[in-house]
């Protein structure tokens, strides 16, 4: 990632969030209807049309415009989201699972030792997974493929052609949600500070994807002339 600046690339993001006023106090009121599922597919669709745009390099949130078509990615985006939380489950379910086999043989120790191995489980698999998801967001947005952005090789690949570039992008994302988290202690602007934490982040992904992109490709052309 040529940009590896991780200083500049949290800059940049917050500054991509708050490019568009308006787009942004919209934005805040569909983020808190997605709490009703009623705005879920519009605000899942709204930031893949983010993503689109700012690969394209659009520096600038976009409007809410073309809703059929946001709506449609939306509800594409969910899929992709239920499928991550199928996997959790199922997951989890197997390590929880061995949780109540010792509970019904009593043995107090091996239960104590399981419901540890759970909790471990849960932890390190939500944290793998919220670290993969935005890259088969990115697949997504830019294939419009849901299986693309749910295979395996793809992400892995995704992540791969630069993994201190996405380590940078990760910490930088974290950094985000931990200034966002601070900020929502004033109830109100929650559904503001949601929206526009997930715009940032957005933004730091589609420019990972941007610039790695560009970077194999002239890799790939440089190699080709010299052979």
């Amino acid at each position: 990632m040529p940009r590896n600046d991780l200083l500049e690339t949290f800059a940049d993001a917050l500054k991509y969030a708050s490019s568009n006023i308006s787009a942004l106090l919209v934005g805040g009121i569909v983020f808190f209807l997605s709490a009703f599922a009623v705005g879920l597919p519009f605000f899942l669709g709204y930031i893949t049309r983010c993503m689109r745009e700012a690969i394209g390099g659009n520096g600038i949130l976009p409007e809410w415009n073309n809703i059929v078509d946001m709506f449609w990615d939306g509800l594409r985006m969910v899929v992709v989201f239920l499928a991550y939380a199928l996997a959790y489950l199922v997951v989890i379910s197997l390590v929880a699972l061995s949780v109540f086999i010792f509970q019904a043989l009593n043995m107090p120790f091996m239960v104590l030792l399981s419901t540890i191995a759970l909790v471990v489980t849960m932890a390190v698999t939500a944290v793998v997974f919220c670290v993969v998801f935005f890259a088969s967001w990115v697949l997504y947005a830019t294939c419009d493929s849901v299986r693309v952005a749910l295979t395996p090789g793809r992400i892995r690949g995704l992540i791969s052609l630069d993994p201190k570039g996405y380590l940078t992008t990760l910490i930088a994302s974290v950094a985000i949600i931990a200034i966002g988290s601070v900020s929502a202690l004033l109830v109100v602007i929650i559904p503001w500070v949601g929206f526009a934490a997930f715009s940032a982040i957005s933004f730091n992904y589609s420019k990972y994807y941007q610039t790695t992109l560009v970077r194999d490709t002239l890799a790939r052309d440089t190699l080709r002339g010299a052979s």
